[in-house]
């Protein structure tokens, strides 16, 4: 959570919904999803998965020369963190860093991809795209399912991005060991399940799998390090090695906001 001052009113930044509900004490407002539809006041989802409030909506931007009927924007808004117009393709984030002054619509950094690498905290949309990589529904698809991204090849960017991440990583495994435990899963269960393979099938394949698999899982034939290297290149399926190769310079804001003061 990040906080900042205006005329001695505090303005809040919240990086999980827990965060939001533990402030309002379990009786905070709605929260709107798109924020680009919400009005003066209402609390919205920025588009780096934080929850911030409105502080000014403007439904119109007029034309330096007032020109009649354009329709550049569909208006602005402005939070505690900065200015922001209104358009399909303008990305509303939290970083203080990038907006030095909140007055304007220019950024310092045109990409927000430094604020996904250095959180530390997985938001609220990161833990449903993890729950989603866990259940098998594959990565893209899980992005687009959490952040509601109807495109697949910006999907695909920040689903790479996002599965470098360290807390992300960590969400992924933390979710599967829940799932697991739910299910009555842990290691010894498996490990006894492979070895009643192992011993009493009464195919040759199958005997010889299991024994390989109790190997692995005890770093007889390959080292713990290396089985987690496997399991995570298995999220990467379907990506091509330029698209993970660029993972880390791929662009998650593609418009230019100009500078424009109110």
């Amino acid at each position: 959570m990040e906080k900042r001052e205006i005329k001695g009113v505090s303005h809040y930044v919240f990086d999980t919904l827990d965060e939001f509900q533990q402030h309002f004490d379990n009786k905070q407002p709605d929260i709107k999803n798109n924020w680009r539809l919400a009005d003066e006041g209402d609390w919205v989802w920025s588009d780096d998965g934080r929850i911030i409030q409105l502080l000014k909506v403007a439904k119109s931007v007029n034309h330096p020369n007032d020109r009649k009927n354009y329709k550049f924007a569909k208006g602005w808004i402005r939070t505690v963190v900065g200015s922001f117009i209104n358009r399909d393709n303008t990305v509303m984030d939290t970083d203080f860093s990038s907006h030095a002054n909140r007055y304007t619509f220019s950024k310092t950094i045109k990409n927000p991809a430094s604020r996904v690498k250095q959180r530390s905290i997985p938001t609220n949309k990161e833990k449903e795209f993890a729950t989603n990589v866990v259940v098998g529904m594959g990565a893209v698809k899980a992005y687009m399912t959490a952040f509601s991204e109807k495109h697949e090849n910006s999907a695909r960017k920040k689903a790479v991005i996002l599965l470098k991440q360290e807390r992300i990583m960590k969400e992924i495994d933390k979710t599967a060991l829940e799932v697991a435990k739910e299910l009555g899963i842990d290691h010894k269960y498996i490990l006894a399940k492979l070895k009643d393979l192992a011993d009493y099938s009464e195919d040759d394949s199958i005997i010889l799998q299991s024994t390989k698999e109790l190997g692995k899982a005890l770093g007889t034939l390959g080292s713990v390090i290396k089985q987690r290297e496997m399991g995570i290149m298995g999220m990467f399926q379907g990506f091509s090695p330029e698209q993970l190769e660029s993972a880390d310079r791929a662009k998650l804001v593609e418009d230019t906001e100009s500078d424009v003061k109110e």
